[in-house]
């Protein structure tokens, strides 16, 4: 009976250990899968492989460990591709503001060599000392430009919309351009109710309309007429600023709100092509927007829409 006995229990250990050692096999094969799973994962984040065979919809270790895997890979992948935007709008920047500095500095370059030679007429240094004035209020224009700018961009620079008389805002701008208007002899007429309001920042947006008004003086001819109005629609106040200018190709009116686009044609024309730029930026932080209505030839029509609700 003993026998019997011992002979069960030394039977029944042989089983336990054998079920021991096949559990620790299997153990040690899902954890060679396991980590091979997650090892194929992460090379695959790591690489910048576009598509990973992730296992989140699986109830499993690997599967709630993969769901927080595709989180931070979605996270990383964002950040990778904000990074890869940022460099290209730098090199983008920084090649255009090369392209802007370079035609002044190499024309500062020239005066500077004409105004070292001996013998130059006096009448003649001064010309040349008036063109390196010239250049030299270019440059400097153009810093302040790109002051602005990047203010804006970054929120260094907050709009403040505050409810106020659109009227006031429309003198501002006109008054602004008086001077260049009337080197080209153009008439400004003006029509805004003085009961018009809307939600705008005096500053800067006195700043956008200028831009706007700027630009239909220098676009216009000699003796040329601007017409500002300014009306109600059902949310904002619309203000357009009409000119008799060259007018824009239809297929750039998209493209005239970039940083530093130059219509082909109009590079002789003073400007550095950040004016528009910088009017959609403000109106735009204001919760408005800007349109155009051109053709080539039959002048251009530009409008800001200022809300006439805070938001």
């Amino acid at each position: 009976m003993e026998m019997i006995i011992a002979g069960t229990m030394l039977g029944a250990s042989l089983i336990i250990l054998l079920l021991s050692v096949l559990v620790m096999l299997l153990t040690r094969k899902n954890l060679v899968e396991y980590t091979a799973k997650l090892t194929r994962s992460l090379d695959a984040m790591i690489s910048g492989t576009g598509e990973i065979a992730f296992e989140e919809e699986k109830e499993t270790l690997v599967g709630r460990i993969q769901v927080k895997m595709r989180q931070l890979y979605e996270i990383m992948k964002s950040q990778n591709e904000k990074g890869a935007r940022d460099k290209r709008q730098i090199e983008e920047i920084v090649g255009s503001i090369s392209h802007q500095v370079r035609t002044p500095v190499a024309s500062l370059r020239m005066y500077h060599e004409f105004l070292e030679r001996e013998g130059l007429p006096e009448e003649r240094r001064r010309e040349f000392v008036r063109a390196e004035e010239r250049q030299l209020d270019k440059l400097e224009f153009l810093m302040k430009s790109m002051i602005k700018m990047s203010r804006l961009e970054t929120g260094l620079i907050a709009v403040r919309p505050e409810w106020q008389r659109v009227y006031d805002l429309i003198f501002g701008a006109v008054c602004d351009a008086a001077v260049r208007a009337e080197k080209k002899e153009i008439d400004i007429s003006t029509e805004c109710s003085t009961e018009l309001f809307a939600w705008y920042d005096r500053k800067w947006t006195q700043e956008a309309l200028f831009n706007l008004l700027d630009n239909a003086v220098k676009y216009s001819p000699q003796g040329g007429r601007i017409r500002i109005s300014a009306a109600a629609t059902d949310y904002y106040v619309r203000i357009c600023v009409e000119d008799q200018g060259c007018g824009i190709h239809e297929e750039a009116l998209t493209d005239i709100f970039k940083r530093f686009y130059r219509e082909p044609g109009n590079e002789d024309t003073e400007g550095l092509g950040i004016g528009l730029y910088l009017t959609r930026q403000i109106v735009n932080q204001e919760k408005g927007f800007v349109e155009v209505r051109s053709r080539k030839g039959e002048g251009a029509i530009f409008s800001l829409h200022l809300p006439l609700e805070k938001r």
